[in-house]
């Protein structure tokens, strides 16, 4: 624990988005997506919604906090107008293969401004189109739920964080277990195909009894997936942060030990460990996709099935060419300033050298499947590889056979750590770049 607990990238992208360079320009950035198009496979898309009516305090999205619903209808018609420039550079109208709202909270907007967006956005689906929404249980209506099901989709997540209440006081987050057990009422009256609970360890006032009746309470109402993160604790990056008072925080062994808690937890309730933070039921999408080797990961976590192209509409959002990442402006009005320009809200983005793409392959691999196959001769930083590889495999992390790399159990929540090897950009950064501890 003392030894791997240290800050290291989540590797949702790679290379992580601190480490970007070489941007392209809104014209390399249309040949690129135009080049790795497929019309069978169609573009993912994800919709950033900033909104919040309330601010949490752990949050490090990107976020405007108002109870003020006056600007709604502009902002989808920044929206629609982003994707009309997508298709009008193109110069058609790519298949939809699925759909994504996060946020912020994306029910922040009204049921009919949800539909105007999905309806604006997927005029043309891929034959496995998907969509899902992040939801808030504390601001969400029936006209909503009625919306997502009647508009395909078919997926929800909920934050839940914590069910203790001096836990969710820390955190200015409060919402009883009363109300997500009626919210999973309705959706479960409405046969979604896939429920997800965000639960969040590390948080202030947290214990391991505090955590043993959250997932108590978690496992009465058995979602179908469970995402279980650490929290970053970053408030010099994130002001909001600096409301959570550090003495309150379960640190080091104290927060591996909530972790490892509700790990046991989740098993002993029937759900499949898929992958650093995620767990799920067998019959879910993600459980078969981890044991059909066909598991895959983006910018929102673990997917079971992905296009080359992923596409971000609204501030913030991030989007990946296979070749090349953008980021939207973060800040609304900036966002709002270009996209009524008819341009494109770039603000910043990466295009891959050769082994971006070989490290990306590696630690995608080991990220999914917990093994991989490498022959580090000619990669960068080779020698250091091979000695930090030979030292995890005496500390019983990884077990390796030739050039195969695989993950040993006690290895698997150290599994960030092994990524970082491989991460030569990590190397040439990490003394000026602040990350999340990997424990």
């Amino acid at each position: 624990m003392e030894k791997y607990d240290r800050q290291g990238p989540r590797y949702t992208s790679y290379p992580p988005v601190p480490f970007w360079k070489d941007a392209p320009g809104e014209n390399e950035w249309i040949t690129h997506l135009s080049a790795n198009y497929n019309s069978n496979e169609g573009v993912d898309l994800y919709v950033h919604v900033p909104f919040c009516e309330k601010l949490c305090y752990y949050c490090g999205c990107n976020k405007v906090i108002t109870r003020s619903h006056d600007g709604e209808d502009s902002f989808v018609a920044l929206l629609l107008g982003e994707w009309k420039i997508y298709c009008d550079r193109l110069g058609f109208e790519p298949a939809i293969n699925s759909l994504h709202f996060g946020g912020g909270t994306p029910t922040f907007l009204s049921a009919p401004n949800l539909e105007k967006i999905i309806m604006g956005l997927v005029k043309n689906k891929t034959r496995n189109f998907t969509g899902s929404i992040e939801v808030d249980p504390r601001n969400v209506s029936l006209e909503q739920l009625d919306c997502f099901k009647k508009n395909g989709i078919s997926r929800v997540s909920l934050g839940i964080q914590d069910f203790d209440t001096d836990v969710q006081a820390a955190i200015n987050r409060y919402q009883s277990f009363e109300m997500v057990e009626t919210l999973m009422l309705e959706l479960r009256k409405r046969n979604f195909d896939s429920i997800n609970f965000d639960i969040i360890y590390g948080l202030p006032k947290q214990t391991l009894a505090t955590i043993r009746e959250t997932f108590k309470l978690v496992t009465m109402l058995k979602p179908d997936l469970i995402a279980y993160y650490s929290y970053a604790h970053l408030p010099d990056r994130i002001s909001s942060q600096k409301l959570i008072k550090t003495q309150d925080l379960p640190q080091g062994n104290d927060k591996q030990l909530l972790y490892e808690e509700g790990k046991v937890l989740l098993a002993g309730n029937g759900y499949m460990d898929i992958g650093m933070d995620h767990f799920a039921l067998p019959e879910n999408f993600l459980s078969k996709a981890k044991l059909n080797h066909s598991l895959d990961r983006n910018f929102m976590g673990y997917v079971e099935k992905k296009s080359n192209i992923l596409i971000g509409l609204g501030p913030s959002a991030i989007s990946n060419s296979s070749v090349s990442f953008i980021q939207n402006s973060k800040k609304l009005s900036d966002y709002e300033v270009k996209i009524k320009a008819d341009q494109l809200a770039i603000n910043s983005g990466h295009t891959h050298v050769e082994n971006d793409l070989v490290a990306q392959r590696i630690i995608l691999e080991l990220m999914c499947n917990e093994e991989v196959s490498f022959d580090p001769e000619s990669f960068p930083y080779e020698e250091e590889i091979k000695r930090e590889l030979s030292e995890m495999e005496a500390d019983g992390l990884i077990s390796r056979l030739g050039n195969k790399i695989s993950i040993l159990p006690l290895g698997k929540k150290f599994l960030r750590n092994v990524a970082m090897v491989f991460d030569f950009h990590y190397r040439e950064k990490v003394a000026v770049t602040k990350f999340s501890r990997t424990i």
